[in-house]
């Protein structure tokens, strides 16, 4: 079940340091966001932070194939997790989307991207995948992809839940998938798009139109985005400088601690600094991809590249969304946004990319 203790000094310990830097750059954000104080926002992160650091190391020396051969009942449990929230689940402004466990709100959906991302890994691999795959042999990881992304859509979480359907078609395409067919899907949904328009929620429709045209209502929906604008606006080239920003001291910037926290950086260390942070998460991503290239089973090679973009995908989504480039839809910066869910998740993720990078492929590993 787990690996020999002789197996720490494979780990790839830049990608390990670059974490902890990135985290630590999250918990001056935070301290920054609150006026120079670490209460409430970045002690309680450090807090979890620790907490869940025990679990990361056992995912971190958990064998492979016990990770290969539990992939199913992650998935049920998941699924189950979900069920649960809607039924059951702690409902915070306007949704459904937490389950308190011992005084924590847990987020399932967040657990879902991986849960999709091993289940679809296993099943490709189990089809020995090499070049191109047919439409048939995907409509099973489709048809799962779906029914996740319903379970998290009436939630209503709508931007988590696309984020679950793109991992399970990049997942798709990074299999082998014969390249007409993600072109046919991307059509299919521009035709389309004015009838899904009818199906989004009405707070949703306006999250769009705010970010078409955020001075539709300057003073309401739309007054996040011309402030996130403002703030990373004024930090200019070299920024204002630690604890400086005015955007975030005198409370201008909602959501500071969460969706905002990289207008609260920029606007404090200016375009030099989001330039450094964004070298951080690029190079945290391109770590685990160069490595898929000295792999050859499907299973390893699917978890380091499609994980680890997940990251940065989120990455970018939350820097797009407060530059106004993306709608507002709650996703969270990796390791810089407060949040338990969020941070616990891309923490498993991260144990389960060093895990794998440091595998040597001398022997088939997986049935």
């Amino acid at each position: 079940m787990f690996k020999d203790l002789k197996s720490i000094y494979d780990l790839n310990w830049i990608y390990f340091f670059i974490i902890l830097i990135i985290f630590w750059i999250g918990e001056i954000n935070l301290y920054s966001a609150a006026g120079g104080s670490f209460d409430p926002w970045a002690s309680n992160q450090l807090i979890r932070f620790l907490i869940f650091l025990p679990l990361f190391f056992l995912i971190l020396m958990l064998e492979p194939k016990f990770i290969f051969n539990f992939v199913e009942i992650f998935l049920i449990l998941i699924f189950i997790g979900l069920i649960i929230t809607l039924i059951f689940g702690y409902t915070g402004m306007g949704a459904t989307r937490w389950i308190r466990i011992a005084g924590f709100n847990l987020q399932v959906s967040e657990f879902t991207k991986i849960a999709i991302v091993l289940f679809m890994a296993k099943y490709f691999h189990k089809l020995n995948a090499e070049k191109t795959i047919g439409l048939l042999k995907s409509v099973l990881p489709l048809f799962v992809s779906l029914i996740f992304f319903i379970l998290v859509a009436i939630q209503p979480d709508l931007g988590t839940a696309v984020i679950i359907l793109a991992l399970g078609l990049v997942v798709i395409f990074y299999a082998g998938i014969k390249i007409i067919y993600p072109f046919l899907a991307i059509l299919a949904i521009l035709i389309i798009s004015p009838l899904l328009w009818t199906f989004l929620k009405p707070y949703q429709q306006n999250r769009i139109q705010i970010f078409l045209n955020p001075d539709l209502d300057p003073l309401g929906k739309g007054y996040h985005i011309i402030q996130s604008k403002i703030a990373i606006g004024s930090g200019g080239l070299k920024g204002n400088g630690f604890l400086e920003g005015s955007q975030s001291s005198l409370n201008f910037l909602p959501e500071k601690q969460t969706d905002f926290v990289f207008a609260i950086f920029s606007e404090q260390f200016g375009f030099t600094g989001s330039i450094l942070l964004i070298l951080l998460f690029f190079i945290m991503f391109l770590i685990p991809v160069l490595k898929t290239f000295k792999l050859t089973q499907v299973f390893n090679k699917i978890i380091l590249f499609v994980l680890s973009f997940k990251i940065f995908f989120e990455f970018l989504i939350n820097i797009s969304m407060t530059i106004g480039i993306l709608p507002v839809v709650g996703v969270a910066l990796p390791f810089m946004s407060y949040g338990g869910s969020s941070l616990l998740s891309n923490l498993i993720i991260c144990a389960l990319l060093l895990n794998f990078m440091s595998i040597n492929e001398r022997k088939r590993m997986f049935s």
